[in-house]
C-alpha cells in the first residue's frame, strides 16, 4: 500500500502566529481525512487542549508534510470525518464541542459546514435543530457524514450524519435547508460485542451507529450501516431516509468474530464494501451480491503494526484510502514520540480483493 506520513507540526508561518502559542503537539491526533486532487484534508478534533486548527490541508506529493490550516476555517471548533461530493464540495459536521475530559464545553451549536473546493469559499453553515439531537450527549456522537447528490443537480443533495452517542441518523436536505432525525434499535451498540482488544488494550466503547455507506442508485439506493460495537450489518433504503422512515431496515447478517469495524465505504464497480476492522488491525471486504456471513467476509490486508486503529476509510475512485492513528494507545497508554504514529495509506481496489472471497470469478 502506498504511504503518506502525517507530521503533527504546523507550517512555519502558522507556527509563528499568536494562535499557536498554546500548541501541544502530543495532543493533536488526526481522526478524519478526505482527498481532492493534490490536496489531502486532515481533521484534528478538539478532544484535548493545545489544538490550534481542526481542519487542515497537506500535499499528497509530500511524504511527511506539515499541517496547514484550511483558509477560512478558524471559526470551526471540532470536525471529525468530512466528505467530498461529486460537485467538488467538502461537507463536514462542526460539533461545536470542546471535548476535553473534565472540561467538556459546547462552544457553539453543532452545524453542517460546506466549502467549495474550486474557490475555497464557504458555501453554507447550517445549524442543526434542537429536534435533531436527543440530549447534550448527542453532539459528541456526530462523527461522520455521507453525502448523496443527484446526478443532474448539485443543489439536490442530502447528507446523512451518524450519532453514535445517542443512536440516530440526522438527515439534511440542501435544497430545502431542512433536517430531521431517524431512530431505530439497530443503531444501538450490541452489549455482546463490547469487549475486544486493540494493540493489547481492552476496548469497551459503547459506540452506536458509526458509519453510513451509500450504494449507487442503480443498486436500488441502499445505505449500509453498523454500530462500532457490533458484529452485524444492516441496510436501509436511501429513499426511506429521505422520507424519514425506517420500514425498509434489514438485518443483512453477521461479519463474524472480531469484526468490530468503524468507517466503511462502497465501491460500485465491484459491488464491494470495505470495512475499517479495528479489532483485527485489518481492512475487511464483502461483495454485497453474496450473503453476509463469516465465510463471505475477506481480510483484504492486515498489519499489526501499521494498521493499529484505522480511524477513517474512504473509497476514492478505484482506490481505498485509510487513516491510522493508534487511538487506543493514545487513550490508555503513551505514544512513542520518536516513532511515526500516524499514517495515510492507499491501495487499488483490485489489489485488495485479489484472491479473496470478495473477488468475482
Amino acid at each position: 500500500m502506498a504511504l503518506l506520513l502525517i507530521n503533527l507540526q504546523y507550517d512555519k508561518d502558522y507556527a509563528s502566529s499568536n494562535v499557536n502559542e498554546n500548541f501541544i503537539q502530543y495532543n493533536n491526533v488526526p481522526i478524519g481525512f478526505e482527498v481532492y486532487k493534490e490536496r489531502v484534508f486532515v481533521t484534528v478534533p478538539r478532544r484535548r487542549f493545545g489544538i490550534p486548527s481542526t481542519l487542515n490541508v497537506v500535499s499528497r506529493s509530500s511524504r511527511s508534510p506539515a499541517l496547514t490550516p484550511y483558509p477560512g476555517s478558524e471559526n470551526l471548533v471540532s470536525v471529525y470525518r468530512p466528505r467530498i461530493d461529486v460537485c467538488g464540495r467538502i461537507w463536514m459536521v462542526d460539533t461545536g464541542l470542546l471535548e476535553v475530559p473534565g472540561n467538556r464545553s459546547q462552544i457553539q451549536k453543532p452545524a453542517i459546514v460546506i466549502y467549495d473546493l474550486k474557490t475555497d469559499e464557504l458555501l453554507l453553515t447550517y445549524e442543526l435543530k434542537d429536534s435533531d439531537l436527543v440530549s447534550d450527549r448527542s453532539t459528541g456522537g456526530l462523527t461522520s457524514i455521507s453525502v448523496d447528490v443527484s446526478r443532474d443537480d448539485c443543489d439536490d443533495a442530502y447528507a446523512y450524519i451518524n450519532d453514535l452517542a445517542t443512536n440516530g441518523i440526522i438527515v439534511f436536505s440542501l435544497k430545502t435547508r431542512n433536517s430531521w432525525r431517524v431512530s431505530h434499535p439497530s443503531f444501538a451498540y450490541d452489549q455482546t460485542a463490547l469487549n475486544f482488544t486493540v494493540a493489547g488494550y481492552p476496548i469497551n466503547w459503547q459506540d452506536g451507529i458509526f458509519s453510513i455507506a451509500l450504494s449507487e442508485a442503480s443498486d436500488d439506493g441502499k445505505a449500509y450501516f453498523h454500530p462500532l460495537a457490533s458484529l452485524q450489518e444492516y441496510s436501509i433504503s436511501i429513499q426511506d431516509l429521505k422520507d424519514g422512515k425506517v420500514d425498509s431496515i434489514q438485518h443483512l447478517g453477521t461479519r463474524g468474530e472480531n469484526s468490530q469495524s468503524g468507517s466503511h465505504d462502497y465501491h460500485g464497480k465491484t459491488k464491494t464494501l470495505f470495512f475499517a476492522n479495528v479489532a483485527q488491525d485489518a481492512i475487511l471486504c464483502w461483495n454485497v451480491e453474496n450473503k453476509m456471513a463469516p465465510e463471505n467476509i475477506g481480510i483484504a490486508v492486515q498489519d499489526h503494526k501499521k494498521l493499529v486503529y484505522i480511524s477513517d476509510l474512504k473509497v476514492i475512485g478505484d482506490e481505498v484510502w485509510v487513516l491510522v492513528n493508534q487511538m487506543p494507545r493514545f487513550v490508555y497508554s503513551v505514544l512513542n514520540t520518536d516513532e511515526n504514529n500516524y499514517f495515510i495509506f492507499r491501495s487499488k481496489v483490485e489489489d485488495l480483493i485479489r484472491n479473496t472471497v470478495c473477488e468475482k470469478k
